[in-house]
């Protein structure tokens, strides 16, 4: 029960500390942090539990440290096997990868990889703009002085197909820096997953999926017709 409970724990500060909020902001964030867990989860972390990990920013991960502890005490209480055996091993080995995966996620909210595709395209579009700006500038020019005349008449007999191309290359110059614009912003907001709220990963919905995953295994374990696998001295 303890193992799972300090797992949904950092589950939990883990996502609290990728989405701030707006809410409090006079608080420091770590205050915040516990401020809003104890009113989502109120039981869930202990007052002691809390002392001790509220010195620390990066909670969430340290508490993984007092897992691989108990885990370790455990084993030398004879409720799992020792740690000469492989089972004590692969458990260590799942609390090593559990701590890995949350230093990989919260490495990737500080550090942006540098997505090539995204500044092509940023580049693509800003490029794109500037031409569109230029051409749409000159056909304007162009039609401009015809239709006032201020080129002597010499080609007044092609101001309307002149009209023509000025409304063709307004609808180029506006239809295509739109569609670069949104395929670039669909792109930054995919390469930047905890920040945009409509390119959110649903974390919280994943958290209660695994808070409902945990209790119904536990109800299924608790009610079997055989007893319940335990390791003996």
């Amino acid at each position: 029960v303890t193992l799972s409970r300090y797992g949904i724990l950092s589950a939990w500060l883990l996502h609290l500390s990728l989405n701030p909020g707006n809410k409090g902001k006079q608080l420091p964030k770590l205050e915040k942090m516990w401020s809003w867990l104890e009113q989502i989860r109120p039981h869930l972390v202990q007052p002691e539990e809390k002392e001790l990990l509220l010195r620390h920013k990066e909670c969430y991960a340290l508490i993984w440290t007092w897992v691989a502890s108990l885990i370790g005490r455990m084993s030398q209480n004879g409720e799992i096997p020792p740690m000469a055996s492989p089972t004590y091993g692969r458990i260590i080995n799942i609390v090593e990868m559990a701590y890995g995966s949350i230093r990989d996620v919260r490495a990737m909210h500080l550090v942006k990889a540098p997505f090539v595709y995204v500044h092509t395209l940023a580049i693509l579009v800003h490029v794109n703009n500037i031409l569109n700006a230029i051409s749409f500038g000159l056909v304007l020019g162009m039609t401009v002085e015809v239709a006032m005349g201020k080129d002597g008449g010499k080609h007044g007999n092609d101001l309307p197909k002149l009209v023509i191309s000025l409304l063709m290359q307004f609808c180029i110059s506006m239809v295509v820096p739109f569609l670069y614009l949104a395929l670039l912003d669909v792109c930054v907001c995919i390469s930047q997953p905890f920040t945009f709220e409509d390119s959110k990963i649903p974390s919280l919905q994943f958290i209660r999926n695994l808070e409902q995953d945990i209790a119904n295994a536990t109800v299924m374990g608790d009610n079997t017709k055989w007893d319940k696998p335990r390791f003996k001295k």
